[in-house]
């Protein structure tokens, strides 16, 4: 039996293909994301999908490249010119870069971009499931293969789906400029877990998903088409162990020390990065520019080592953020520098790696200054570099790596002065602080490795397929449901507890305009017409309500979750001995909140308070929920008091009364040999919990419940419920 594969899909394979002399030179280009899979799992258990970075002359070509792959276990995925212009260049990096990386006005919508980057990602899902062999997991990287995860799940809903997004997730008012947006985050929907560099983008990617497809969620995951996804942080490590061996050996250091030798007198301050306007490059220049001026202490002391690695520089903005890269440079050079001392060394080329570490073995400072970054690994190469001498990082708040990184010097790369002052800081730091400050970051980086990063996603989607699984064998299935069908044709004594809001009818904005429907009157008046069953109604309405509703009908009715009942002869009576001394102040501090909160009110019932919220701004409401119960929370204990924590509700009412009871002591009368309860909401888990075991429970929607089952949406309560009588 061939083992499972596990199914790598990313917007370029880990190689270079290089044509010399009409030959095909395949070299590995082993990025971090390829180093933390192959240190994780054997080379031969991992399949790579992707573009092999070059178009092919023809057919002949194409099979050839297919052919060389195979051994390296790599799918190629092959574009068209058109279609990289139009997905990658286009799509990716004309509208989805910008928007990510917080530059609107850098964005460039066309038709045929939007078009192409569906196609692609199209074929992207053919080839995966061209892959004859079952698959483990299939890990889509990054936002060029937005689409994937549902492409691939609407083919297959067993597969087992990750995502990672590599770049930062901007928050919901910029992602809402995206004329596509629904289309993108129901593509990423398809995955079971989707992964973020920081917390800050998993909730900017959550708030986008609530404002977007109107869909609740928990603090890291939501319910979306009968399946939970899980939205995490994940910070991507490097192969520290790597940068420390390289870092070590004796050629690398003597690199460095001759490097440093063109500086006897100087600290050296080095930046590395990509072209790209998100890497704060002009801030950082400006920055220079200031500290320089502020402090002529250390004219021909410093100097700012900058390299470039070219990219995109035929694009109008990333040529024009070159020029301007030069110009600045020209001016600082041309205002401060002398024949023995240039300010600022510019270099716009990309380095072998041995290179690369030697300088940051020879520098000072790392100075990382971006206006947006999903991580940033830079940061963390550096201080890896840095094991037999020690340096100072200072890193921009906007870079991933600085919610981990805490000991670098964090700035603000916008507030010059600010910055200026910490290349200051770095310059005159104690020996003693720059060796904990860089002990500590060390500390970080090498528990939080590549490896450790890639082990910590699979296994968070191995444990959320097996969530979803659990969360399925509660579902009502056919099976399922035939089960409870037999017992009901076999019982002579049924008891059905149901609740009202949410179960029996959809939750609307104004509570007044959830009245029963014709559909639902035939539907319970056919329940009670089997001498067999009795039905209740339990809600936490009020009795006017309930009664208005259901009075002269044969099923029993509870309101305001068991204070009211017309148990056992049709007549209402209430729960005697109820405090009440603590309603004027309870009713007080919500209509304090409600005055602060357009769209919420105060529902005022007889032996108990609501503070209502379905109709205030998504987030809002939550917000202030939650300012309530910190409020209410000291008052409990104090006045004997439950708070109920339900649908864009918050209700306070006496300790001494639930559901459960209510229903308990009902049950205790009829004396069922069947019984079924179904709720929607916290109010309905007294229920669950104080019935007999024997109980049927049922609640409506996945979420966790005492409930034995559950059904996905309260219309499927109305077809369950006919069909089981009709049986």
């Amino acid at each position: 039996m061939k083992k499972k594969k596990k199914i790598i899909i990313s917007n370029r394979l880990p190689i270079q293909i290089e044509r010399k002399k009409e030959k095909l030179i395949i070299k590995p280009s082993a990025g971090g994301l390829a180093t933390g899979l192959n240190s994780a799992f054997e080379t031969d258990a991992i399949l790579w999908v992707g573009w092999p970075g070059i178009v092919p002359k023809d057919e002949e070509e194409q099979e050839k490249i297919i052919e060389l792959l195979k051994p390296m276990n790599l799918l190629p995925v092959f574009l068209s010119k058109d279609e990289i212009r139009n997905f990658y260049e286009g799509y990716s990096n004309e509208v989805l870069w910008p928007i990510c990386h917080y530059q609107p006005s850098y964005i460039h919508f066309d038709p045929e971009y939007w078009s192409t980057y569906v196609a692609v990602n199209k074929k992207f899902c053919e080839a995966a499931l061209s892959i004859d062999q079952l698959s483990d997991f299939i890990w889509v990287q990054d936002y060029q293969l937005m689409l994937l995860p549902q492409l691939l799940r609407s083919e297959n809903q067993e597969l087992n789906v990750g995502y990672f997004h590599h770049i930062p997730f901007p928050s919901e008012e910029l992602f809402m400029n995206i004329p596509q947006r629904k289309e993108l985050v129901e593509g990423l929907l398809g995955a079971d877990l989707i992964g973020f560099h920081t917390f800050a983008d998993s909730q900017n990617f959550l708030n986008a998903c609530k404002k977007i497809l109107h869909v609740s969620s928990g603090h890291n995951q939501l319910k979306y088409k009968d399946r939970h996804i899980f939205i995490e942080s994940f910070p991507m490590g490097i192969d520290f162990q790597k940068f420390v061996e390289v870092s070590t050996e004796p050629k690398v250091q003597a690199v460095a020390t001759q490097f440093r030798s063109h500086f006897p007198d100087q600290k050296i301050i080095i930046s590395v990065d990509r072209l790209d306007y998100s890497k704060g490059i002009l801030e950082r220049l400006r920055a220079y520019l200031t500290f320089l001026q502020k402090y002529p202490e250390w004219h021909a002391k410093v100097v700012l080592y900058m390299l470039i690695v070219p990219s995109r520089d035929k694009v109008s903005q990333y040529k024009k953020l070159k020029d301007e890269i030069n110009r600045t440079v020209s001016e600082i050079n041309s205002i401060y520098g002398n024949l023995s001392w240039t300010p600022v060394l510019y270099f716009y080329k990309s380095l072998p790696f041995e290179e690369l570490v030697a300088l940051y073995v020879a520098s000072d400072i790392c100075m990382i200054t971006s206006t947006r970054d999903g991580m940033n690994l830079v940061s963390k190469e550096y201080i890896a570099s840095k094991t037999l001498s020690k340096g100072v990082l200072i890193l921009s708040e906007f870079a991933g790596a600085s919610k981990e990184l805490v000991d670098g010097l964090i700035i603000n790369p916008f507030n010059r002065m600010e910055t200026a002052d910490s290349i200051y800081m770095a310059l005159t730091m104690a020996p003693e602080e720059i060796q904990e400050r860089a002990d500590s970051n060390m500390q970080i980086i090498k528990k939080f490795n590549v490896q450790h990063w890639v082990q910590l996603f699979t296994n968070r989607l191995a444990e959320t397929k097996a969530i979803q699984r659990d969360e399925w064998a509660r579902r009502i299935s056919d099976k399922v449901f035939n089960s409870i069908s037999e017992r009901y044709s076999k019982s002579s004594n049924r008891l059905f507890f149901l609740d009202y809001d949410g179960t029996l009818v959809k939750f609307q904005n104004h509570a007044q305009k959830a009245t029963p429907t014709t559909l639902l009157y035939n539907l319970l008046d056919n329940i009670i017409s089997d001498p067999l069953n009795t039905l209740v109604i339990i809600s936490g309405r009020s009795q006017e309500s309930l009664s208005s509703w259901f009075d002269g009908r044969s099923y029993y009715l509870v309101a305001e979750h068991g204070i009211w009942s017309n148990f056992p002869n049709f007549s209402w009576s209430y729960k005697k001995g109820l405090a009440l001394h603590w309603m004027p102040e309870v009713k007080k501090l919500m209509e304090k909140l409600a005055d602060q909160t357009p769209g919420a009110f105060v529902e005022v019932k007889p032996y108990s308070l609501a503070w209502h919220y379905r109709k205030v701004e998504l987030g809002l409401g939550e917000l202030k929920a939650t300012e309530l119960k910190e409020v209410l929370n000291p008052m409990l204990n104090e006045y004997g008091l439950q708070l109920l924590d339900g649908n864009a509700v918050i209700e306070v009412k006496n300790t001494e009364v639930n559901k459960g009871k209510a229903a308990l002591e009902i049950a205790g009368h009829i004396k069922p040999d069947f019984m079924l309860a179904i709720g929607d909401d916290i109010t309905d888990e007294d229920l669950f919990r104080y019935l007999p075991q024997s109980t049927i429970s049922i609640k409506v929607g996945s979420n966790k419940s005492a409930a034995k089952y559950y059904l996905d949406e309260q219309e499927d309560v109305l077809q369950f419920l006919d069909q089981l009588i009709i049986k």
